[in-house]
């Protein structure tokens, strides 16, 4: 047994449990479904209907307004407007990995 565990390595197949491993029987989920399914027979469901409150309207309103904005200011650049002001974007931002030099 020693000699097994001196390399850190185990030979061999895998020693599982011994004995049958047997799933739980759905007779209590049977039961459950059948019960479910009369209570929803017996009592008819009215659709619920949600109202959104002004608060709520007024934000997504915004939401949509902020989007139009968005999609204007983007349809007024081409292309390589957008790339130009990338790249001098990146021209001007200081490279992460770049050491400040220190002493003289």
């Amino acid at each position: 047994m020693g000699d097994e565990y001196e390399y850190g390595v185990v030979q061999g197949s895998l020693k599982l449990k011994k004995g049958r491993i047997t799933k739980p029987s759905k007779s209590k989920s049977k039961k459950s479904k059948k019960s479910k399914s009369s209570i929803a027979q017996e009592t008819p469901e009215e659709p619920t209907r949600q109202v959104k409150t002004e608060a709520e309207l007024k934000h997504e309103q915004m939401l949509q307004k902020r989007k139009l904005e968005q999609i204007e200011r983007q349809a007024q650049k081409s292309y390589r407007d957008r790339v130009k002001e990338f790249n001098e974007k990146l021209e001007n931002t200081p490279e992460q990995h770049d050491m400040p030099r220190v002493g003289g």
